[in-house]
């Protein structure tokens, strides 16, 4: 992929997240709300504090700021400034301190054996990008660290709660499990939950819910 696509890709983001500052029915103009995903928020609340955590594709910084709250020391990637500026106002607003890193995946060398727990919700990639950062992503892991994910399935190109309408930047199970074959899969788990996560994922929806441990 080249630099100038790269670069447009952040540029849709950043319009993206602009866009929703201005849109009153957003909360808070924040284009996914400033709550966390219900999946990462439960997975979150079962660890103790003070864990090192990464968060992929994190944009506005809903889920980081929920984590940083429960006395976590969290990381946001994201490509988009705009995403990452409102999510440091986001954590100032909630009296909370979070590290943004302005990365683009394409690029980005992932650091080795660093995080306890990766996370991401709805972080929708083309391959071979897809296979390319979850596998890197894995590297950053502790030794037993575990990637917790939560995805939209191909099931949901028919649905209107949000996601990409691409059908290859929707995943499958088998894809999936592909990717992660060398670790232990705790869970892969395909269910329709009901999203009310601002005003562009509302509704009911076909995802993936992931935990893998690093061996």
């Amino acid at each position: 992929m080249s630099i100038d696509i790269k670069s447009k890709v952040s540029k849709m983001w950043d319009k993206k997240f602009s866009i929703a500052s201005e849109v009153s029915s957003d909360e808070n103009g924040y284009m996914y709300g400033t709550k966390p995903n219900e999946f990462l928020k439960e997975q979150l609340e079962s660890y103790p504090s003070k864990q090192k955590i990464l968060f992929l594709g994190e944009g506005e910084g809903r889920n980081a700021c929920y984590a940083a709250s429960l006395h976590h020391e969290v990381t946001a990637l994201d490509a988009s400034e705009v995403g990452l500026t409102k999510a440091q106002l986001l954590a100032k607003k909630m009296g909370v301190t979070i590290e943004t890193l302005l990365v683009d995946l394409e690029e980005y060398t992932f650091p080795k054996n660093r995080y306890d727990i990766i996370m991401t919700s709805f972080m929708h990639l083309m391959e071979p990008l897809r296979s390319e950062a979850f596998k890197g992503a894995l590297t950053a892991l502790k030794s037993s660290g575990v990637l917790i994910a939560e995805f939209f399935t191909q099931k949901q190109i028919s649905r209107n709660s949000g996601g990409p309408k691409m059908l290859e930047l929707l995943y499958t199970k088998e894809a999936m499990q592909d990717i992660f074959s060398d670790e232990n899969i705790i869970m892969i788990d395909e269910c329709v939950v009901t999203l009310n996560e601002g005003s562009h994922h509302c509704g009911e929806a076909d995802v993936f819910r992931i935990i893998i441990q690093k061996k």
